[in-house]
């Protein structure tokens, strides 16, 4: 099975930064615990109020199973009346060092 990379961002409304960050960490011990995931780090930027997600998964099935977990439905419920804008999941493609230029 091929890994999955996942960059995740957050930016939190004018004065929910506390708020994001909890609900944030909150997904940091179960995600962890599930079968698939391999690491599951979240960063605050040092532009405020911005967060992210650097996961990595065994496969899509993986990470496809995360978005079903009780802990990921609470997040996306709870997560849109405290970010500005969308809650950005950027899917990864490596790029070798030595893939030819298109």
């Amino acid at each position: 099975m091929a890994e999955v990379r996942v960059i995740a961002r957050a930016v939190a409304r004018e004065g929910k930064e506390g708020q994001l960050r909890s609900l944030l960490q909150g997904m940091l011990v179960p995600t962890r615990a599930e079968e698939g995931c391999i690491s599951y780090e979240l960063y605050e930027s040092d532009s405020r109020g911005r967060f992210y997600f650097d996961e990595a998964w065994e496969s899509q099935a993986a990470l496809d199973k995360h978005t079903t977990t009780p802990h990921f439905k609470h997040l996306e419920q709870k997560i849109a009346e405290l970010i500005e804008g969308p809650f950005e999941v950027n899917i990864l493609k490596r790029i070798l060092a030595d893939a030819v230029a298109a």
